[in-house]
């Protein structure tokens, strides 16, 4: 077993019992909110990978003792069984919400008598079957919001969750409901298992639900009116066969391909996480993974100063993965690698294919025709891809790390899923932020701001991070023609130094290198550069007003590169626990310290994102939106990294207009 092989079923199990066992009598009510591996310090990896020295296997919970209204963050020797640490969460912190906490939540609305009484008096709604409560965790935008969140006296904060509603009109759990919404909005406290208030229900006369039925489900599109009814001709069968089997081996988590060696991970916040990625046997990242998101929507009506998800920290990417399909969510020769997490009551459960890894053809890697003779030299580009999806709530975001043969790393992330909708608040005709994508629905404007931490290791640990801004050289007399332009590099060297936004005017990116290292060809450090805005357009960082609770809580979302020195405490960007929280112990704490970067064992935080303005060709389920960057090598190899990849021309293609 490798230390960072996720816990098993077994020991998801051991630890359960432990922590039952630890807190005997006075565990009450007890929610196992997480269970997963107390990942092992790099220390401990490195001396592990030197002499095979086993780090301890420990177990990180999280335990909800509801009674009590106290969260326990205990790790557990698996060994021994001892404890290794223990604290309880300050009070009015909130962990994240497991799927137990989200069903729960709708089980809770759904049964509460006021609700059933206000669906009957104002739409005649008495099946709670055909009402959807959407489940999301309260943003407090201002001081009314935080009290409302001590609705009780004397009793410490909720654990709040906001439920948007739709009707379920016909077909079951088959009708695309948010098609329908509904203007009632009820708050549940998950620890009383209480709703604690409706707002929308001081509207009056109610207003109309949206009745027009706009359906994606194969088997309701025949009900649709305005939009197709029935599906159009297939096109012609587009086959990915590999007669020789994949490039890729496969050892547990362990991959090979084409120079790449890497190790694949997957946890219940994260998702897939990427380890000890080298290329060509030089490491380039430690550890790479998606560690936060901000979702704000920009409608300043009430209720809605409360919609804004943190959906990493608040629901976790891991717990929310699709199981995925072969032949429709992944195409080829495809190896799985399945999830292990708990459930509320400590209890085990596999996602089956959580991770897909093939390959793709990407069109040309590289080519050239020496014109005078005719003759061509051309390379096909092949890319290895690991992705996983997961849906979070309404949408579903598609997360790719795309592998190449030059050396060069893709992170994609491709938005899709169903727009949260509502209907327009009580004074307007027509919406003053948003935009009606179906008869009587509103779509909000949004941002999806992303934040991924690159623990880059760049030949060696010893790292300096520089920007590089490609400038106009002025008239002079060493540019006398006025057509030199050049790079302008500015080294990094504390963490406010660190806090960059990019600029495409510039074509800024940034590079990571290791000075004790010289490529022979260039006599120049070895590097990588990470460049932004490769998949998708330039976007800028979060849009709200600095002022607002969403910037302060989603501060490192204002930039788009933060730099740091390694330390293993330094996980998330706005902080361990994002319901209810203020971000205030994360990146802007961190790097407040200001401490020294150059030449030390460094992590980037990428933030990007997609601002989205809504269309109706959204609706009613939304074509992939793209965003994304690039890890790229520069002066990491001694020449173009794919020269060697052998010719080779595709015999299985046909043509269809020439006879050969």
């Amino acid at each position: 077993m490798h230390p960072l092989d996720e816990l098993s079923a077994d020991e998801i199990t051991q630890a359960a019992e432990l922590v039952r066992k630890k807190l005997g009598g006075e565990s009450g009510k007890l929610r196992f909110q997480v269970i997963t591996l107390a990942e092992p310090t790099k220390a401990e990896l490195a001396a592990f990978a030197s002499d095979g020295s086993a780090p301890l296997r420990a177990a990180e919970c999280l335990v909800l003792l509801v009674d009590k209204q106290e969260v326990s963050e205990i790790v557990l020797d698996l060994a021994t069984g001892a404890v290794v640490r223990e604290k309880i969460i300050p009070s009015g912190t909130q962990p994240l919400f497991s799927p137990d906490d989200c069903f729960l939540a709708e089980r809770i609305v759904q049964e509460d008598p006021e609700v059933k009484r206000l669906l009957s008096d104002r739409y005649g709604i008495s099946d709670m079957s055909q009402v959807a409560c959407d489940p999301w965790s309260v943003h407090l935008a201002d001081d009314s919001d935080r009290s409302y969140a001590k609705w009780k006296e004397g009793a410490p904060q909720g654990r709040l969750i906001q439920t948007f509603l739709y009707w379920r009109k016909d077909g079951g759990m088959a009708c695309n409901h948010y098609a329908h919404p509904i203007d009632l909005l009820p708050v549940v406290d998950l620890n009383a298992e209480k709703v604690i208030r409706i707002d929308g229900s001081e509207r009056m006369p109610p207003p109309k639900i949206p009745s027009e039925p706009v359906n994606y489900h194969r088997d309701l599109v025949k009900n649709n009116t305005y939009l197709p009814s029935k599906f159009r001709d297939a096109p012609a069968a587009l086959n990915v066969t590999q007669p020789d089997g994949p490039s890729f081996v496969v050892d547990g988590n362990v991959v090979k391909w084409q120079g790449w060696d890497f190790r694949v991970g997957f946890n219940y916040r994260e998702g897939l996480v990427i380890h000890d990625a080298s290329f060509q046997g030089k490491m380039v990242l430690r550890r790479g993974s998606l560690v936060e998101m901000a979702v704000p929507y920009a409608d300043p009506h009430p209720p809605f100063q409360r919609k804004c998800a943190f959906d990493v920290g608040d629901y976790g990417l891991g717990y929310c993965a699709n199981s995925l399909e072969l032949g429709c969510d992944c195409l080829g020769h495809i190896h799985y690698f399945d999830g292990t997490l708990s459930d509320s009551a400590g209890k085990p459960y596999t996602v089956k294919k959580a991770i897909c890894m093939h390959e793709e053809d990407q069109g040309l890697l590289w080519k050239h025709v020496e014109y005078r003779n005719a003759h061509n030299e051309s390379r096909r580009s092949r890319e290895l891809v690991v992705s996983f999806i997961a849906t979070v709530v309404n949408y579903e975001y598609l997360f790719y790390w795309r592998f190449k043969q030059d050396g060069t790393i893709d992170y994609e992330i491709k938005l899709s899923g169903e727009l949260s909708t509502n209907l327009m608040s009580a004074a307007e005709d027509v919406p003053s932020h948003g935009v009606i994508v179906a008869p009587g629905v509103n779509s909000q404007y949004h941002q999806h701001m992303f934040c991924t931490r690159l623990d880059v290791e760049v030949a060696g640990a010893s790292n300096t991070v520089s920007e590089i801004d490609i400038i106009t050289e002025p008239m002079s007399p060493s540019n006398p023609y006025g057509n030199c332009f050049k790079p302008q590099e500015t080294t990094l060297r504390t963490e406010k130094e660190g806090i960059r936004t990019g600029d495409p005017m510039k074509a800024r990116h940034w590079k990571i290198s290791n000075p004790s290292i010289l490529n022979s060809i260039s006599g120049k450090p070895v590097a990588y550069k990470l460049i932004p805005f490769t998949r998708g357009p330039a976007q800028p960082p979060l849009l709200v007003s600095p002022d607002c609770a969403v910037a302060k809580k989603g501060m490192f979302a204002t930039k788009h590169l933060w730099v740091t020195p390694y330390s293993p405490s330094e996980r998330y960007p706005a902080g361990e626990f994002t319901p209810q929280g203020d971000g205030s112990n994360g990146l802007p704490a961190w790097t407040a310290q200001d401490r020294q970067l150059d030449g030390q064992d460094v992590v980037l935080w990428h933030c990007f994102g997609v601002a989205h303005i809504p269309r109706v060709e959204d609706f009613p389920v939304m074509p992939c939106e793209v965003t994304g960057f690039t890890l790229k090598p520069d002066g990491f190899s001694l020449g173009n990294p794919g020269i060697d990849i052998p010719p080779d021309a595709n015999k299985a293609s046909k043509c269809c207009s020439h006879g050969v």
